[in-house]
């Protein structure tokens, strides 16, 4: 992620550290997954499975569940990971070609320490930073800013190859959602402030809508747009959305402090991403993962009865 990416996620940072600012209503609890459940976790980066759902997807492997996971991007459009991953102030387009192969070699080490099987996560390869072009201009080839790219480069891809455009990624997202099958599909909310996360939102609902497929949908913010004044580690406090949206349907899901160390050990081990993952760290281990209900029909099945409802602002 770029320099603005930072700044969104550390206004995040910011906007949970609010939280004792008077009373805030308590969200309903997700429940634990059962041994039935199939989940689909999409990432538009490396990392963003992690920060948004590693607790969740350590409890779901704990209880039988199967897990998948789709990266859409290798995260390969970083100029700060260039730089610091090939040890150059002037990255090329080698370098960040680089970065991709070490953030996905990352990715599986992620992957193996989570307990998900090398064939239930898939790297697609589609350009960082340019998924919104993508999707914007559906009969375009489009060319990676960073890598300079036109197709996947990777062979540890889904599809090696493949030109990046609408019906390349499209036709990799249906075959994902074929062989996950998912009852719960965890992805970024369609309103998050970067071009990645949102198109990653609409690539995901709209492969659902052409497969047929009404699983229930999570939703998960990273970047907001307000700016920090400061940054403090709280993996005691609750993360809360931004006060401007939180009459949203949001819903908690509650970490034990043994996860909450598990998931920390996973932003760890990111470190191309470094000194990134401070912030990710700060930002994102607390004492639940908080996502957006989508479709108030599938809701009632989705959470726990209100008498366990928990109060998410401490």
């Amino acid at each position: 992620m770029m320099l603005m990416g930072l700044l969104s996620v550390l206004a995040l940072a910011r906007a949970t550290a609010a939280s004792t600012e008077g009373r805030v209503k308590p969200y309903p609890r997700i429940a634990r997954p059962t041994e039935s459940d199939r989940i689909l976790i999409v990432a538009p980066h490396i990392d963003d499975e992690s920060i948004s759902a590693a607790g969740y997807a350590i409890d779901a492997i704990a209880s039988g569940a199967q897990v998948y996971v789709v990266f859409i991007t290798a995260g390969d459009c970083n100029r700060i990971s260039a730089r610091v991953v090939n040890k150059t102030l002037d990255p090329t387009v080698s370098s960040y070609l680089t970065v991709g192969r070490t953030r996905i070699a990352e990715a599986r080490s992620v992957m193996e320490h989570v307990g998900i099987a090398e064939d239930h996560y898939f790297v697609l390869g589609y350009p960082d930073r340019g998924l919104r072009s993508i999707v914007d201009n559906r009969k375009d080839i489009v060319r990676a800013r960073g890598t300079r790219q036109r197709a996947v480069p990777y062979v540890e891809a889904m599809t090696p190859g493949s030109p990046y455009t609408f019906e390349s990624v499209m036709s990799d997202m249906e075959r994902v959602l074929e062989i996950a099958a998912p009852t719960i599909v965890i992805a970024p909310v369609d309103f998050d402030l970067h071009s990645d996360h949102s198109a990653t939102a609409e690539i995901t609902d709209l492969a659902l809508f052409d497969a047929g497929m009404h699983p229930r949908r999570l939703g998960y913010l990273v970047h907001s747009q307000r700016i920090p004044t400061s940054l403090v580690r709280r993996t005691r406090r609750a993360l809360l959305p931004p006060s401007s949206l939180r009459k949203m349907a949001w819903a908690t899901y509650p970490l034990t402090p043994e996860v909450r160390k598990r998931k920390d050990a996973l932003l760890k081990s990111y470190r191309s991403q470094r000194p990134y993952t401070a912030i990710l760290r700060n930002a994102f281990v607390r004492t639940n993962e908080l996502f957006i209900v989508y479709d108030g029909a599938r809701t009632a099945a989705l959470v726990t009865p209100a008498d366990a409802r928990i109060a998410i602002a401490r």
